[in-house]
């Protein structure tokens, strides 16, 4: 849980993060560059779908208070043994003019548990809010991360453009000596030509990946971004991990789901039970008796009732839908379970192979390939090595640099992914 969640009620932790992410566009572009935290922010605030559905649970809030009152009643206005020789009212002693209320009370505890399963449905839209807020920064986080990718790439490239045009320009300046020869000098421009145009290609990427973030946080994706990888450490004790997938946002969702399906199970069980109905009924009497006094009104009181005999194709059809429902929404969250378990296992050795390749790297690899490329421009220009050997270490250098930050860039989406699977939001 965040310190957000931890200090801000639920219902007002949105709009503290919708003024935060207002603040924070409004004047990021005077930071060092628009942070991880800040796209964030932006995102969430800006997202309808969390809003949307926000909505849709303060709808099922109403509605389950709702649910939980008695039937409106029901007023009754008529006219009873009217004759219709003549249609007085005075005529016969038995012609009432009536109004009456009827008032139904529910079968058993139908109302609370109507009431009590649309609270379950509505605690399932919060948890479903929650875990799209998760979704929402799992995927912010992975396209923050490939625009700084691509950044860093961009680098890198312009410092292989700078050393291979110092390899063209000592080359062609060899030439002029006659220490290379003609193909030395065209063999190093093709190679600066190369290198020219994946600048172009990166350049396309992270345009790429920038209209792709701006779907989050607008047009501050198209300004500097903060340059420094982000810390993103997650869980990495699969057993702690798969733990806590019980109390993640969309298996709770689920969970909240069979709730309300066994709920659905005990509403239509009351099926069973009668429902009761009170009839008060006042009839007015107009006219005499034959002794000459006023007929007095009559006051009628009825209570009704259904009996529930034929249950075979009504009532138990009704619970052993349920019933099935129940089952059905059992088996989604399970079914979830076990995919989100298996997501752990797969991200978790994934990660474990990108941290081997990331040592492999920064003890071995670079520190190799950096030496190699020294020692063999001062071999070049000391007439020890040729051209094609500078140029084969210079790439090779490069070329690991490269895919060293690539590297990067993908452990941390996995860490993203692991994030969403434990749950934290920042």
């Amino acid at each position: 849980m965040s310190w957000m969640q931890r200090s801000i009620k639920p219902g007002r932790a949105r709009l503290f993060i919708g003024a935060l992410a207002l603040a924070i566009h409004s004047t990021y572009s005077f930071a060092s560059g628009l942070t991880l935290e800040a796209a964030e922010a932006l995102a969430l605030a800006e997202d309808p779908g969390v809003r949307k559905i926000e909505a849709s649970r303060q709808a099922l809030d109403e509605l389950s208070v709702a649910a939980e009152q008695w039937p409106d009643p029901m007023v009754k206005m008529g006219l009873m043994s009217l004759p219709t020789d003549s249609f007085e009212l005075g005529q016969e002693a038995m012609t009432q003019v009536q109004l009456g209320v009827v008032q139904k009370f529910p079968r058993g505890k139908s109302r609370e548990l109507r009431s009590g399963q649309i609270g379950l449905k509505s605690e399932g839209l919060t948890a479903v809010a929650r875990d799209q807020e998760l979704q929402i920064a799992r995927s912010v986080r992975e396209q923050f991360i490939e625009v700084l990718k691509q950044q860093r790439l961009a680098r890198i490239n312009a410092e292989a453009i700078e050393a291979f045009s110092e390899v063209a320009d000592i080359t062609r300046d060899y030439y002029g000596t006659g220490r290379v020869q003609q193909q030395d000098v065209l063999q190093a421009a093709v190679e600066l030509a190369k290198v020219e145009d994946r600048a172009t290609r990166i350049a396309q990427d992270e345009e790429q990946a920038r209209t792709r973030l701006a779907t989050w946080v607008g047009e501050a994706a198209f300004g500097e971004l903060d340059g420094d990888w982000p810390q993103l450490a997650a869980e990495t004790n699969p057993i702690n991990l798969k733990e806590q997938l019980l109390n993640h946002p969309r298996v709770l969702a689920l969970q909240k789901n069979v709730a309300a399906a066994d709920a659905g199970v005990e509403l239509a069980r009351q099926r069973y039970k009668p429902e009761f109905g009170v009839d008060l009924t006042y009839g007015g009497r107009s006219g005499n008796n034959p002794d000459g006094s006023s007929r007095t009104d009559l006051l009628s009181l009825m209570v009704v009732m259904d009996v529930p005999l034929f249950t075979k194709n009504r009532q138990d059809r009704v619970v052993a839908a349920q019933v099935a429902e129940s089952s059905a929404a059992q088996f989604a969250r399970d079914d979830v379970l076990r995919r989100m378990r298996s997501e752990i296992d797969f991200h978790l050795a994934t990660q474990q192979r990108q941290q081997e390749r990331i040592r492999l790297f920064e003890e071995t690899l670079l520190p190799q390939a950096e030496f190699s490329s020294e020692a063999s421009m001062n071999a070049y220009q000391s007439s020890i090595a040729d051209l094609t050997t500078l140029l084969r270490t210079r790439i090779t250098e490069f070329d690991l640099q490269l895919e060293y930050a690539r590297l990067r860039a993908e452990i941390l989406k996995t860490q993203a992914r692991l994030r969403y699977l434990e749950g934290a939001e920042s």
